[in-house]
């Protein structure tokens, strides 16, 4: 059993959908290996062409009533409403996964594109990354127009074809929709997955969902130190390797301040009325004015704090190096390595760029910025406005406390890592990112770009109720 069962309340709502009907066309979803390569020419689009003729078999209803536009290897469909002074509404997601490690496809217990179903379990890459939110509003929206429901607002529903990799689709859909003149009502993107356990916070036997009003910024800095290589007996003057190795040193070394940004204020704000145990009680008792007077010591709290450390600062994470000898009596001739900086709302990649270049000067290294992967900080959405309530108002129906049902809180949070959201900032001040499809934490710590990625049955048919509930409210 799924831990994460304990919070579903309601689950005989809209008792005519279909389970196995439904979990069946996720694990078919699942077995189309829409796979980003490393560029776009190294992608294998058909695969993305094939999931797309996919949707249109499983989602007629869908298909008929939309506008679908194909921009790139993206989708973007409007569904029109009746009234159209009223701003449109959009769900997205994106339909590329990431690939699995070479020499680990083994350790899947069914194979990662097998669009494997079992009675608990549908398994396979994007399980939770995020077909299954794709699949589910897919079917929620199938549902609503199979039961003639007419939508009073415009729905869009815009699919990405490369969030894991250099966010093109969604940047092309989000310029061709400003350009339009379109603004939208609010957008819901992914979130966490998670029902957030607060006991780390100070609240034990407290839980939350979190909502992404803003996300981290991007960056990949490529450290690169050359030589002419030469026998391991005479390293005169050091090698490209010891170079590189001092360079990242300096860099990973060197942390950057502790920050409590606009929305850990919020979050916290939120949560002040739960937390009672611990180094925050004190500091947030009094609500938002004491969270504000104690901002400092609770942005060193969070810092010592693994789950919580990245909410507040820039983080560094040397992930790559290359040009090794292959012999450990053969000097390395040019090498690289790259450093990925996630980065906090009030910095800007070309401070994290500027950084990086004093932290390595003197030491003959050069600093390259990957500037097509590359984003500053998103902006902050709403937390006030109608996106958000709609979202809280359908998740108090959906989750709940196991011990009293009392109704799961949401809280505004900050997206430690990359979605799709930032791309609609143009046209949208309420980019929110949330997930009902949830699992456990450890499926969400090893599943998600990891080995044995799946979602229980369970918990997509809770999240496919949610977005049903969704349009009831915000497009009837």
């Amino acid at each position: 059993m799924a831990s994460v069962w304990q919070f579903f309340s309601h689950e005989g709502d809209y008792a005519d959908l279909n389970e196995a009907a439904a979990c069946s066309r996720l694990a078919q979803a699942l077995s189309i290996a829409t796979v980003d390569g490393p560029t776009h020419d190294e992608t294998d689009w058909a695969a993305f062409d094939e999931l797309g003729e996919f949707f249109r078999r499983s989602f007629p209803y869908v298909f008929e009533a939309a506008e679908v536009e194909k921009i790139d290897h993206s989708l973007m469909l409007t569904l029109h409403g009746q009234d159209a002074s009223l701003d449109p509404v959009m769900f997205m997601g994106h339909m590329d996964v990431v690939p699995v490690v070479p020499g680990t496809e083994g350790d899947w217990e069914h194979g990662a594109f097998s669009g494997h179903m079992d009675d608990e379990y549908v398994w396979g890459r994007g399980a939770l990354d995020m077909k299954d939110q794709v699949m589910g509003v897919l079917e929620a929206v199938e549902y609503a127009l199979r039961h003639g429901w007419e939508f009073r607002r415009t729905l869009m529903l815009c699919l990405g074809q490369d969030e894991e990799t250099l966010q093109s689709g969604a940047r092309s859909m989000g310029r061709l929709l400003a350009e339009r003149g379109v603004r939208l009502h609010f957008v819901v993107d992914e979130g966490d997955y998670l029902v957030t356990d607060l006991a780390h916070l100070g609240a034990p036997g407290r839980h939350c969902m979190t909502v992404g009003l803003a996300e981290k910024g991007y960056a990949d800095v490529r450290l690169i130190a050359r030589s002419a290589g030469g026998h391991s007996s005479n390293p005169y003057g050091g090698t490209s390797l010891a170079r590189l190795a001092k360079a990242i040193d300096r860099v990973a070394s060197s942390p950057w301040p502790a920050e409590l940004i606009e929305v850990d204020r919020t979050m916290l704000a939120a949560l002040a009325p739960y937390v009672t145990e611990g180094p925050l009680a004190r500091f947030v008792s009094g609500g938002r004015a004491s969270i504000d007077a104690h901002a400092q010591e609770i942005a060193d709290v969070f810092l010592q704090d693994p789950q919580l450390f990245p909410f507040v600062t820039t983080t560094v994470a040397p992930t790559m190096i290359e040009g090794s000898s292959r012999q450990s009596n053969v000097m390395p001739q040019d090498m690289s390595a790259t450093i990925n900086f996630r980065i906090l709302p009030g910095t800007t990649v070309a401070q994290v760029e500027e950084r990086v270049r004093e932290l390595v000067d003197g030491l003959g290294v050069e600093v390259e910025l990957r500037a097509d992967v590359c984003n500053d900080p998103s902006h902050t959405s709403r937390a006030d406005g109608a996106g958000f309530a709609a979202l809280r108002e359908a998740a108090s129906r959906y989750f709940a406390e196991p011990l009293d049902g009392s109704p799961l809180p949401l809280v505004p949070s900050l997206q430690t890592g990359a979605t799709d959201a930032s791309m609609y900032e143009c046209v949208c001040d309420s980019c929110l990112r949330f997930s009902p499809f949830v699992a456990d934490a450890d499926e969400v710590d090893r599943g998600v770009h990891g080995t044995n990625e799946r979602i229980t049955r369970r918990a997509y048919m809770q999240g496919i109720r949610f977005f049903v509930r969704l349009i009831q409210q915000t497009l009837l």
